[in-house]
């Protein structure tokens, strides 16, 4: 079926079976666990600085972290409980070593909704300091702050609501356009009253039909729904303003500087509920897939260990050779069934121990240029491959590696099975070194 190959550039179809049936998954609540391990750094920006102590009970929702940074973005508690202290682990989102609250679970019942208060009534200031005091991040990977993000693209002409869902595991986003589909409008008219009514477009890859209920609200909204393509690196943001509004973003520049911003479809939603109810970002959907299970789509609370969704899908811990958080092709590899779902978690892979990693023993590079063929954004990963060996920081800005959105395609494709997105991450920190140490 041609929904099962997506088509990239070069002339190569990915395989998306593991896709199948996953948009028809409804989602499935996990309880909470005993105990909840919550980073305080959610996103890409600076750390949160603890603001309760241990030993202090907390309350559902409760801010626990904060940080007067402008990129600063607040962590509360998903649970009522007791703080038992901190703890240092693996961070899924940087791979280094970063704190985390552990809070243990007494209650679980999620924190009552005010009154709701209509959007209309609120100053765009009003709406960015709700969004900010939330919690609330991009939620489709990239974790910057909305508030941030949404101040940078005041004035712009388009907002671009992300409803692609490339990503060959993950389900979660059609799933939420089907089962809240109202909460998900009421989110995005929240978005677009901040940034001074800009054009709405919301991107889908879903069949005619697939959406009913969203795409009747959004036009009666007056937001245009546009089909686009089964592609899998259309999922990153510069080229999918570029596929559905034909807007080049320039490299080194932003969607903004091009008068477009761009939100995933979580995003709006988690704004929403932000403004219209002061609900903290405390919990979302992702999608698990394994061999064993197959597909689920999960609603889990910020901060649940693997281990624990595990425990609640029936599956056992030594089946599983290692797990993928996120995006099969760019997800990290975690350390163990420990680390937590963070606010940016959009799906979970589990591989058995007969699924043995390519990329345990690769060869040298053999000059096929198949990685450059693929690439969604036109660098060549064999030249960089040789400048990042020999830390060749002017071969590296030649080549333009800043352009690079660690899709993991290069990886995917090569015979010498030459795991890619490391070393192109190694010389980006090549590229930033300089002007960190003249900070």
């Amino acid at each position: 079926m041609e929904a099962e190959r997506y088509r990239e550039r070069g002339r190569f179809f990915l395989d998306a079976s593991m896709k199948r049936g996953l948009e028809e998954q409804p989602f499935l609540e996990v309880p909470p666990p005993p105990e909840v391990l919550v980073f305080l750094r959610q996103h890409s920006g600076p750390p949160g600085k603890l603001v309760v102590q241990e030993g202090a009970r907390v309350r559902a929702g409760e801010k626990i972290a904060d940080s007067a940074d402008p990129l600063g973005v607040p962590v509360h508690s998903p649970v009522t409980g007791t703080v038992l202290g901190l703890r240092e682990l693996l961070h899924p989102m940087s791979g280094k070593l970063e704190l985390a609250i552990l809070i243990r679970t007494e209650d679980a019942t999620p924190p009552a909704h005010p009154e709701e208060t209509d959007p209309e009534t609120l100053s765009p200031e009003e709406i960015l300091a709700r969004v900010r005091e939330a919690g609330v991040v991009g939620m489709g990977g990239g974790g910057y702050p909305t508030h941030a993000k949404l101040r940078s693209g005041q004035g712009a002409r388009y907002l671009l609501i992300n409803a692609k869902e490339s990503d060959l595991n993950v389900a979660c986003d059609v799933r939420l356009l089907r089962e809240r589909p109202a909460e998900v409008v009421a989110g995005i008219r929240v978005l677009a009253r901040v940034l001074g009514e800009p054009q709405v477009v919301v991107a889908t890859s879903t069949p005619p039909g697939g959406i009913p209920q969203f795409e009747r609200l959004a036009h009666g909204n007056g937001f245009r729904v546009v089909r686009v393509r089964r592609s899998y690196s259309l999922g990153s943001e510069r080229l999918l303003v570029a596929e559905v509004l034909g807007i080049e973003v320039p490299l080194r520049r932003y969607p903004p500087d091009v008068g477009v911003v761009v939100h995933n479809v979580w995003t709006a939603y988690a704004a929403g509920q932000a403004v219209r109810f002061g609900s903290p970002l405390v919990s979302r959907g992702l999608t698990f897939w394994s061999r064993a299970s197959g597909g689920k789509n999960l609603w889990v609370l910020v901060g649940t260990p693997v281990r624990h969704i595990l425990a609640f899908l029936g599956l056992a811990e030594e089946q599983f050779s290692r797990f993928v958080l996120g995006s099969a092709l760019m997800g990290w590899a975690l350390p163990g069934v420990d680390t937590p779902v963070v606010k940016t978690t959009t799906g979970l892979v589990g591989l058995e121990r007969a699924e043995l990693s390519p990329y345990s023993r690769p060869l040298p590079c053999m000059r096929c240029g198949y990685c450059d063929q693929v690439c969604p954004v036109r660098i060549y990963p064999s030249l960089i491959l040789a400048a990042v060996e020999k830390k060749d920081i002017r071969a590296l800005q030649r080549l333009h590696l800043e352009a690079c959105i660690e899709c993991g395609l290069c990886s995917y494709v090569c015979p010498a099975r030459i795991l890619f997105t490391p070393l192109l991450q190694e010389g980006k920190a090549l590229l930033l070194a300089p002007a960190l140490a003249a900070r």
